[in-house]
């Protein structure tokens, strides 16, 4: 019993902190483009193409952010 109320405790705590980091910084660097928002020639050292994973911004929407907005965006709807 005990055991389980430590580890709920900590995947609580580890949660509310991921949920935090999510409203302080809600967007990270494109793990495509490395937040540059261009790809690299492999060939050329020079910016190829714009990444289309981020539209050229170099930052995507963190996963926790994404899913806190659909939420709010159900609870709004309804």
């Amino acid at each position: 019993m005990r055991g389980t109320l430590t580890a709920t405790g900590i995947l609580l705590v580890v949660l509310l902190g991921y949920a935090a980091s999510c409203i302080v910084r809600p967007f990270r660097d494109c793990w495509l483009c490395d937040g540059k928002g261009h790809h690299r020639s492999k060939r050329k050292r020079k910016l190829s193409r714009p990444c289309g994973w981020c539209d050229r911004t170099g930052k995507r929407l963190r996963f926790g952010r994404r899913a806190w907005n659909k939420a709010r965006e159900k609870y709004r709807a309804a």
